[in-house]
């Protein structure tokens, strides 16, 4: 066909909402790095067409310049107010009428994606009928929401009807009255065999006719460009129909999930791999190896991974040694079910300690951390789909497990990630296995798969698990999982991101499981060095120093006998302490002038606010003491509601929310994680012990006699209290609070360690409600500790011996033979200090 007088309009106005990006239009995201409208226009090039006019609105001047770059010769016409696919339409032929055009148009979107032979294929079936209009549609399927092609006879046809339309007509019972004749919400879906490929050619003075007699009486109030075709069908003009077959050959999107599948089947009709990047290009030869290398070098180290050892557990030859073999296992493992020449690399993610700091990173504070020789392994080959398969050496209490990274966030289109964690989707996995280990995994490969929605769709991996952490011990047994696994997909899928944005994805990651916290433990795991303490801080994230572990000190960790299991119940816990920091700061702000510009509770501390310690005592009489959800619906002004309902929507109503005791727990745990690694350093051990005792009075519940009876711990917070303190000038970093996550059989072992001659302090280890307790120790008085343990909690309870003694090791990372990269940098830019 004589392509020369044809004209093509292209509708980019509309924003795209369902992409879910605030910053870059629809029309501009890239599909194999291309841009989509400027892919589009190459196509219809190629097939002939050398004249465009493009509408723009929203996002004009990206969409404007996006084109002008590859098509600097493109007119456009712009859409002042965004009234539908009609409404462009008519914008855009009332400028052609004005400068005398008559010729045929080809109207399409600025987002679909098709071939120059499937264009030409259409041209000339225009050519050879020449009708009024030919309407491009695709054979039905049944999850598709495009418009319903109903046909007079075959090849013509009689209207378009949009799916809200039918959606609208079926909830009313009201019928549809198409083309002269009335049809229900269930004929239409029976009798349309095609639906609506947004492609079409008009004669052009038929085409300005019918726009300028549409109405928005439709479901949306919308002018639709598809009520175009019944009426030039009602009035005599000849509307024919052209199928494309394969509905690859015509695609569009309109969410995340839709892009990177036309991302796919562009990649492979051009015979390029499904993923962009290829992990042995990203990682480098030293570090994704056939499992056959990995077996034969684990079995007999050479100098380099020797090295490797000693640079990331010490010079202990034992501990080495039970490392080897326990990353030996899982390599044969790995071969024995994936084969012996599948690349794959072996990623270590160690546990953590947080010695000072506890609650607080979620709301700015410092922690001070170090990893510990307890750690979770992960051998992981990458796929080139996105399907994981998870498997683990303890098959019993970790069932194989399968799943497609993808799968949850093709369902729908979310604004931000916080939207997805509280939708149906995401609500509906958990709910289906609640606390099942490989949430752990989808939830970092998630993060990193929302974050990177519209341009990367990320590898699947085959995957062999093991690790010694103990779980439920507040060691981060979990949040080790998360970042091994994150570890990985960033080397595998060769992902740029700094360290603290690695660290903010993993914390946030985890949300999808259910707690609220913060990214401190993922930041030990992923940061700490060998025989140091780190100090981290948060919003941003960022390394403020670190410290030597003292040689005279020994760190024991000791459990208490019972897991902190993350049930729903410990997570509604965990949850309501943390909602008490955020109705506590809400009210602060608005009752006293100081905090009006807080922005976290670590600026409410009195150095950056330029006040003593007293005024804060007596700002926290401004607090309501134990207010029920009621109570805070009512002190909060309505501009508060919507936030103060999505925290909480984070935890049952469990009981009135302690926001004195908890806010200043939080105040003096800023201060205190703020300066414990200061003191440590100077080997100021008084201090030490005060800031460990004050930190666990914040979390303890009881107290313990000599002859092991308990009582109730009590702090008060009321008017009088609090104005005694600001009165005797109390130091406010010495004041416990009441956070209470404490246990009574942690505050029995935290009774007896400091009962110890040569123990400095013990603590609370971990979020609480369980798990572990730590102990910082001088080493000539470790054994009198233990055997002291030993004696007077486990062997009276009944309970194994389980206390050991950590030491400080190297963050987590992937494992190398020596030829590639440093582990340490793979797919991570320096972390910024």
């Amino acid at each position: 066909m004589n392509t020369a007088g044809i004209l093509c309009i292209i509708l980019a106005g509309g924003q795209g909402k369902r992409m879910a990006s605030a910053d870059t239009h629809k029309v501009c995201f890239p599909i194999a790095g291309i841009p989509a409208i400027v892919r589009a226009v190459d196509t219809y090039k190629q097939a002939g067409i050398r004249e465009f006019l493009v509408v723009v609105g929203q996002m004009a001047g990206q969409v404007m310049a996006t084109l002008a770059a590859s098509h600097p010769e493109i007119t456009f016409v712009y859409q002042a107010e965004p009234r539908g696919t009609g409404h462009a339409a008519l914008v855009a032929a009332e400028a052609l009428a004005a400068r005398g055009f008559h010729g045929p148009v080809m109207i399409t979107m600025g987002d679909k994606v098709t071939r120059p032979a499937v264009v030409q294929a259409l041209l000339e079936c225009y050519a050879a009928g020449r009708p009024d209009a030919l309407v491009t549609t695709l054979p039905r399927d049944q999850e598709t929401s495009a418009g319903r092609v109903l046909e007079r006879a075959p090849g013509q046809a009689l209207a378009i009807v949009e799916a809200p339309d039918i959606r609208r007509a079926r909830a009313d019972g009201v019928p549809l009255c198409i083309g002269g004749q009335i049809f229900t919400a269930d004929q239409v879906e029976q009798q349309a065999a095609t639906v609506n490929a947004s492609l079409y050619l008009f004669d052009f003075d038929r085409l300005h006719g019918a726009l300028r007699r549409l109405s928005p009486g439709n479901a949306q109030g919308e002018l639709y460009l598809t009520d175009t075709v019944e009426f030039l069908a009602e009035h005599g003009a000849r509307v024919a129909t052209h199928v494309v077959p394969d509905a690859r050959d015509l695609m569009a999107f309109n969410t995340p999930a839709e892009l990177l599948e036309i991302e796919r089947v562009i990649r492979e009709r051009v015979g390029a791999p499904t993923v962009a990047v290829r992990p042995e290009e990203s990682l480098g030869p030293g570090i994704l190896r056939p499992g056959r290398e990995w077996l034969a070098a684990l079995e007999q180290p050479g100098a380099d991974l020797r090295r490797t050892f000693r640079d990331t557990y010490g010079a202990d030859s034992d501990a080495i040694e039970e490392r080897r073999q326990a990353l030996l296992e899982l390599a044969r493992a790995f071969v024995a079910q994936f084969g012996p020449d599948r690349p794959m690399v072996l990623c270590r993610a160690p546990g953590r300690i947080n010695l000072m700091g506890r609650h607080v990173d979620h709301r700015g504070g410092h922690v001070n951390v170090m990893a510990i020789n307890r750690e979770a392994l992960l051998a992981a080959a990458p796929r080139e789909d996105d399907l994981v398969r998870l498997r683990h050496l303890d098959v019993t209490r970790f069932p194989n497990r399968e799943f497609h990274v993808f799968d949850l966030l093709r369902d729908e289109t979310w604004p931000d990630w916080m939207d997805f964690l509280e939708s149906h989707s995401a609500r509906r996995v958990l709910a289906a296995a609640p606390g099942d280990w490989s949430h752990y995994a989808r939830a970092p490969l998630l993060r990193l798969q929302y974050q990177c929605r519209h341009t990367t769709p990320l590898r699947g991996m085959d995957c062999m698990v093991s690790g010694n952490i103990p779980m439920g011990a507040g060691l981060s047994s979990s949040s080790a999982l998360v970042v091994a696994f994150a570890v990985a997909a960033v080397g595998l899928n060769g992902l740029d991101l700094t360290m603290r944005e690695f660290v903010d994805f993993c914390g946030e990651g985890e949300w999808f499981v259910g707690s609220r916290g913060g990214s401190a433990d993922h930041a030990a795991i992923r940061t700490s060095q060998l025989g140091r303490i780190s100090r981290l801080g948060f919003f941003p994230f960022r390394a403020a120093g670190d410290v030597t572990f003292p040689d005279e000190l020994r760190l024991v960790i000791a459990h208490s006998g019972a897991s902190a299991v993350k049930s729903a119940g410990a997570r509604d816990t965990f949850n309501h302490r943390v909602a008490a920091y955020g109705f506590a700061q809400m009210i602060l702000r608005r009752r006293w002038p100081a905090a009006a510009g807080m922005e976290h509770l670590r600026d409410l501390v009195p150095h950056r606010l330029g006040v003593q310690d007293a005024d804060l005592f007596r700002a926290l009489c401004l607090l309501p003491a134990r207010p029920t959800r009621t109570q805070l619906r009512g002190l909060l002004p309505e501009d508060d509601h919507p936030r103060m309902e999505q925290i909480f929507a984070t935890h049952a109503n469990l009981a009135p929310y302690d926001l004195r005791g908890v806010t200043l727990f939080g105040l003096g745990e800023c201060l205190r994680g703020e300066r414990f690694a200061e003191v440590l350093e100077k080997r100021d051990l008084d201090a030490v012990a005060r800031f460990m005792r004050a930190s666990h009075d914040g979390d303890r519940r009881f107290r313990h006699a000599a002859d092991g009876t308990a009582s109730r711990f009590r702090v008060c917070t009321d008017d009088r209290c609090l104005n005694r303190l600001a009165d005797m000038d109390a130091p406010l970093i010495d004041q416990c609070g009441r956070y209470a996550c404490s246990t009574a059989a942690i505050d029995r072992l935290v009774d007896i360690a400091n009962a110890t001659r040569g123990v400095i302090g013990a603590q609370l280890a971990g979020a609480g409600l369980g798990g572990c307790m730590m102990i910082l120790v001088r080493r000539t008085a470790c054994d009198r500790l233990l055997n002291r343990l030993r004696r007077q909690f486990y062997d009276p309870n009944h309970l194994p011996f389980g206390a050991m003694i950590c030491h400080p090791v190297a963050g987590a990372g992937l494992l190398s033979l020596g030829r590639g990269r440093s582990p340490a940098t793979i797919g991570l830019a320096p972390m910024e200090r």
